[in-house]
């Protein structure tokens, strides 16, 4: 996972209008729904519900954010949670904040008035959207309805509730920090940042679970690009000492941009690739740690 800075988003021509259209009508299916279950003495919530369901599964409107997709990837063209570029993996707007239910809170009526809300829109591989099994490492995984919030957190019922004072366990590809919250082992697997116990250590737990980041081939994506780094690193550790030959610096020179090119943050797999790289500035030698200040200085200009 990388920042994405989702106000960066160029909206299509007429895209808004459509959007706060369809939010307007569906709020008064709503009101309709509840005012004749009233008048009926039928179940309010249940007419409310309905009304909700059937809204947001009308083709014209579930277009609404299927038609921002292009514009989403135009920031990023990978999947913003796993960061994998596979094209073999369909890639959805997903609603962080779920449009329609609550997987984690039966009772909620989920965050339908953030159906057509742009800021609440990912661009997401399916693999960590849609409910998947993954058989080649016994797990299973999928966003699908998860919102999971911290335990006593306010949860925002109605459009008048202020979203923002929600503790959200999900990390948010959207949010500057939440990314760095996540590493990686060099076999390939996901693992928190911070310290166990942490709420910033749960949160990354609960992302990695709940975003499906340990499907095999996310992982051996991340396997692939970390030995990638590291034979990166070594070649340009051999090429230092010979450094103020033209031949040799100008091979030099190849290497750290083909490591500076591995941590793009456009590039697959950047967040990893980062990690094991920042990783590579201590090594083992002859028993003791030492540290690569050559490397340090590469990754420091270049965050």
């Amino acid at each position: 996972m990388r920042y994405v800075d989702i106000d960066l988003v160029e909206l299509p021509a007429g895209w808004q209008a459509r959007a706060d259209q369809a939010l307007n009508e569906l709020r008064n299916e709503i009101i309709a729904a509840e005012t004749q279950a009233k008048a009926t003495g039928q179940d309010v919530a249940a007419a409310r519900k309905t009304a909700i369901t059937e809204g947001l599964k009308r083709p014209a409107r579930q277009a609404i954010w299927g038609d921002l997709a292009t514009a989403l990837a135009a920031l990023s063209k990978k999947c913003w949670y796993s960061e994998s570029k596979n094209p073999a993996s369909d890639k959805n707007v997903d609603h962080f904040r779920p449009k329609n239910r609550v997987a984690e809170d039966p009772a909620h009526e989920g965050y339908w008035w953030r159906a057509f809300d742009w800021r609440n829109y990912r661009y997401s591989s399916q693999w960590c959207n849609q409910r998947r099994v993954d058989d080649g490492n016994g797990t299973s995984g999928g966003k699908r309805d998860h919102f999971p919030l911290q335990a006593g957190s306010f949860r925002a019922r109605q459009e008048t509730d202020n979203i923002h004072q929600e503790d959200v366990m999900l990390l948010d590809p959207t949010d500057p920090d939440d990314w760095r919250l996540l590493t990686f082992r060099p076999d390939g697997h996901p693992t928190p940042a911070k310290a166990k116990g942490s709420p910033e250590y749960e949160r990354a737990a609960t992302s990695i679970e709940v975003y499906h980041l340990k499907y095999k081939e996310l992982v051996d994506g991340r396997r692939l690009v970390a030995g990638q780094v590291q034979r990166t690193i070594e070649d340009m550790e051999t090429l230092l000492p010979h450094i103020s030959n033209p031949t040799t610096r100008q091979l030099y020179k190849r290497q750290q941009k083909e490591l500076l090119r591995f941590i793009r943050a456009d590039a697959e797999y950047s967040a990893a690739a980062l990690a094991y790289a920042h990783a590579g500035i201590y090594k083992l030698e002859y028993g003791h740690e030492v540290k690569r200040e050559w490397l340090e200085e590469t990754l420091t200009a270049h965050p």
